[in-house]
């Protein structure tokens, strides 16, 4: 199974996967929202990956409903 097609049964994507699959590192996710590597911004990070954690239980909820 490759990394980038999860399989709908391990559950939803873990936010190192989230950042792998989207931005390809932490780094490059930080600065695509114009945040740096401060502690600061770190944590504004943290919270706009929170949201796409959300997301992706609730898509990956939506999908394994009726299994």
């Amino acid at each position: 199974m490759s990394s980038t097609k999860r399989s709908t049964k391990s559950g939803p994507k873990s936010r190192y996967q989230i950042i792998k699959d989207g931005w390809g590192s932490r780094t490059n996710f930080q600065y695509s929202y114009g945040l740096k590597m401060t502690p600061e911004d770190i944590e504004e990070g943290n919270r706009i990956l929170e949201a796409f954690e959300e997301q992706e239980k609730l898509e990956w909820e939506e999908a394994n409903k009726n299994k």
